[in-house]
């Protein structure tokens, strides 16, 4: 007797797991060579498994325009609905690590580059709790944090500068104190009070526009009728300290990405509406659902992060190192 057998239309197999999830770091990093690296693949390898994606959807997923590749409507689909198949298995995973009692798990957390400072300390303690959790920090700008945030691509975010938006959540998690720095040999280094005319004819090196640093300084300026004579971009924290070092000009710097190193060669010169105070945020997704894990980190920041990050705040401004857990 031949057992009998469904005869209902089954799904249509479009593409792999491993060929979805380079279409969607083709779609986040905007290409596909910064795909393939962040994704540890050949760029070779990678094409080829983006034809193979397309072969199966049988409809073109990207165009190569300029140097720039941009998704057809075709790519764009595909990568919604694959958004949602890996937000479906991570729900099943959770699941299943609730089960196993938080033994096991992802956790993925965009970070302003400012943040970095700070988070992994505040990540370490948690993370010595449940050690068999996998942590994926995604450290950008906060326009690039933004897209992610609304492409609902990560758990959680942790950065400044928020709009109000409908689509998103956020809860304070303390102060971020802005700064502005000069080489030690700057003759305005000795002062002891300084205003605006002091400084409005030097150079400031800023960060790129996208940057959550840039954005809340120049809303400072405007809402006192002030600007910036002479500029340079660098978009790195670490790039304008050297480019400082080097006399390039002063620069509004988070306070916290001043370390003991620094402290010794660079000064915080005492400008009248300077430090600037901005708030750090988390920040998810409206209406997101949270896995047991992302749900559980949420939980820890809200409810012990807060205090954590005001004592590392202090701390770190007053030593200029990271206070290091004893235990």
């Amino acid at each position: 007797m031949t057992a009998s057998r469904a005869t209902g239309r089954q799904p249509a197999r479009i593409g792999s797991f491993r060929q979805l999830e380079i279409l969607i770091a083709v779609a986040e990093h905007g290409g596909i060579a910064a795909a393939a690296s962040r994704l540890h693949l050949s760029q070779p390898s990678a094409s080829m498994q983006l034809k193979k994606l397309a072969d199966s959807v049988g409809q073109p997923l990207y165009e190569v325009i300029g140097r720039k590749v941009q998704l057809t409507a075709a790519g764009q689909t595909v990568v919604q609905h694959a958004r949602e198949v890996f937000d479906c298995m991570g729900r099943l995973e959770m699941e299943l690590a609730e089960l196993q009692g938080m033994q096991a798990g992802y956790l993925s957390i965009g970070v302003a580059t400012s943040a970095e400072y700070f988070l992994p300390h505040l990540l370490g303690p948690f993370y010595r709790r449940y050690p068999k959790i996998e942590v994926d920090l995604h450290i950008a700008n906060r326009a690039t944090l933004l897209e992610r945030l609304l492409a609902n691509t990560d758990d959680l975010y942790v950065f400044g500068g928020l709009p109000e938006h409908p689509r998103i959540d956020r809860e304070p998690l303390g102060a971020n104190h802005l700064v502005v720095i000069a080489p030690r040999s700057h003759p305005l280094a000795v002062s002891d009070s300084l205003v605006w005319a002091d400084v409005a004819d030097e150079q400031f090196i800023v960060r790129e526009v996208g940057a959550g640093t840039r954005a809340v300084v120049d809303a400072h300026l405007t809402r006192h009728g002030l600007d910036l004579k002479h500029q340079m971009t660098i978009a790195s924290n670490e790039g304008i300290k050297h480019a400082v070092l080097a006399r390039m000009g002063l620069a509004v710097v988070p306070a916290m990405t001043l370390d003991e190193a620094d402290a010794e060669d660079l000064v915080q010169l005492p400008l009248a509406g300077f430090p600037i105070e901005e708030q750090w945020h988390l920040a998810w997704r409206h209406q997101k659902t949270f896995s047991v894990v992302a749900e559980t980190f949420r939980d820890y920041v809200l409810s012990q992060g807060r205090d954590m990050l005001a004592d590392a705040i202090t701390y770190w401004e007053t030593h200029h190192r990271p206070k290091l857990p004893t235990r």
